[in-house]
């Protein structure tokens, strides 16, 4: 049965790609499909990799708010970096989620710390900020960045994961705490590593939606 709250999971980057990864894994948690759809940004930057995509998608959703938005009572950012999740609080007339601050709520209720898995260095001081924001500041204890930019992993997919690998490897010899592979890439790699033996890498989108559920 519906519950009446209907949700749009918008990706605010304008790669199909990534849409129908996001698609798929959000379809795998059995909500009802009359209560959710998911959705991209159209015209805004196909990754984003830097904070002028960041600000770029930003504005776009700001000038289609109310469109993106009409029939929805929640919107949830689909991005690594909630992007967006600012404006739309402020623009408000629906609730709002980001998906990385979902993930950080649901696992500071389990009350469990995450290591954090990140592309691109470059991007890591809008990763700590967005981590150090808010309520969820210290679930958080490590980021560590792999010498990939977001662009370069989908073209190079086997290389990505060996060096995933590796690094879970030594994340997961380092503390018992679940390895969060952040970003919309690392989506389909991480599903990858958990097929393979990987237990200690979370599923975000499955901690995102019983989250959501935990809301009501």
């Amino acid at each position: 049965a519906g519950t009446g709250m209907k949700t749009l999971f918008l990706n605010p980057n304008s790669s199909e790609a990534i849409t129908n990864i996001l698609r798929h894994q959000i379809a795998a948690q059995g909500l009802p499909l009359a209560d959710y759809d998911v959705r991209q940004l159209d015209g805004a930057p196909r990754i984003i990799g830097s904070a002028a995509d960041n600000a770029l998608a930003e504005a776009l959703l700001e000038e289609r708010f109310r469109t993106l938005t009409s029939g929805f009572q929640r919107l949830v950012m689909m991005s690594s970096l909630d992007t967006g999740f600012e404006a739309a609080q402020r623009l408000g007339g629906i609730e709002v989620h980001g998906f990385t601050r979902s993930v950080l709520a649901q696992h500071r209720r389990l009350g469990q710390q995450l290591q954090a898995m990140t592309f691109d260095a470059s991007m890591t001081p809008l990763y700590s900020a967005l981590f150090d924001s808010g309520a969820h500041k210290g679930v958080v204890q490590s980021i560590t960045a792999l010498p990939l930019a977001p662009g370069d992993v989908a073209g190079a997919k086997e290389a990505a994961l060996a060096a995933l690998r590796t690094l879970c490897r030594q994340l997961v010899q380092a503390s018992p705490s679940p390895v969060f592979i952040v970003g919309a890439v690392g989506l389909e790699l991480g599903e990858v590593l958990r097929q393979e033996g990987f237990g200690q890498v979370i599923d975000p989108v499955a901690d995102l939606v019983a989250y959501l559920q935990s809301l009501g």
